[in-house]
């Protein structure tokens, strides 16, 4: 899914070059690597936690095992709260966005930058 992501990334960027993208993931799915070389501007973590694993994730496969897990999935699920912090970070990239604005030449030869 990630290589999914990453070229999705990508048609976006290609088609509004100024588009920003970010991965929103409920759990960690995979071993983190560098989203440097994708066109993906950052992976977002929402509950800051692994995914089940497949040797339990088995056990949903029917109704009548999921009940028989239910207790123990939803402790998981209180043990692993959304990220409130996360959520912020995301907030925050679209208010960057929202509020960037056009430079004025005066701040660019205070700053030295643009």
């Amino acid at each position: 899914m990630f290589q999914e992501a990453s070229a999705t990334a990508h048609d976006v960027k290609t088609a509004v070059p100024g588009a920003k993208y970010y991965l929103l993931c409920e759990w960690l799915d995979m071993t983190p690597i560098s989203t440097a070389p994708t066109d993906i501007d950052e992976v977002l973590l929402l509950r800051k936690a692994k995914r089940v694993g497949s040797q339990v994730r088995r056990h949903y496969a029917t109704y009548e095992s999921r009940q028989q897990v239910r207790e123990e999935y939803a402790g998981y699920l209180i043990e692993n709260p959304f990220s409130t912090y996360v959520f912020a970070r995301l907030v925050s990239h679209i208010e960057g966005v929202l509020n960037d604005q056009d430079p004025e030449e005066g701040n660019v030869l205070n700053e030295g930058y643009f």
